[in-house]
């Protein structure tokens, strides 16, 4: 899947924000490769600055930052988690399933971008929608190897929505796709579709989200 520069996509981001802010209003592939370590230095971006690479990625800014809608979904441990127990990091939360080309390509991605930034104020925050749950998304990660589902707080962040009732809320048409929420709660954007979040453009983007006050 190609990023999409067109009208259409500015379209349906204007789409997403309506529906964050009604539902905020109603609610108030396997990676064998060794991680590389690189330095976690970011170099502080200006807000155009910042704009140009979510342009350069093909991530969709919303103009109003509203609270995400918070949600509750069982982990691979059973046990409830909320999207509110991220508050303080920064959320990179991806709706994906393990049936799905283009979010098993993006995976080693993800590992890549949790490699880089584990030991810092930020989580990814994976929502699987495959309707055997725990069944099949479980024994998946297990035999592929890929950490980003754990983060160094209480929570495992592989969660599970079989019914979809959370892919739902927030409008996901079709997977990946990925929204940004800052440690706040609030959402900053979206990107529908494959990305590859190793680039130095996203490393560079999301280092800034991270170290933003």
């Amino acid at each position: 899947m190609k990023i999409l520069r067109n009208p259409s996509i500015l379209l349906l981001a204007g789409i997403l924000v309506f529906v964050l802010e009604t539902c905020s209003k109603s609610k108030t592939e396997a990676s064998g490769n060794t991680p590389v370590k690189t330095e976690n230095t970011v170099v502080a971006k200006k807000p155009a600055q910042m704009n140009a690479l979510m342009n350069t990625l093909g991530i969709q800014r919303f103009q109003k930052t509203i609270i995400a809608p918070d949600f509750e979904l069982k982990n691979l441990d059973g046990k409830l988690v909320s999207l509110k127990d991220y508050r303080g990091k920064f959320v990179l939360l991806n709706f994906m399933a393990t049936w799905c080309h283009w979010c098993r390509k993006e995976m080693p991605h993800l590992q890549k971008l949790h490699d880089q930034f584990k030991d810092k104020d930020f989580v990814i925050i994976a929502v699987f929608s495959d309707r055997e749950g725990v069944k099949v998304v479980k024994p998946f990660i297990k035999k592929s190897g890929y950490t980003f589902t754990n983060n160094s707080g209480t929570y495992n962040s592989a969660l599970l929505d079989p019914t979809g009732r959370v892919t739902s809320m927030y409008r996901v048409t079709g997977t990946p796709t990925t929204y940004f929420i800052d440690k706040n709660g609030k959402t900053i954007g979206a990107a529908i579709g494959y990305r590859d979040w190793s680039q130095k453009d996203a490393i560079d983007l999301i280092g800034n989200f991270i170290n933003a006050k």
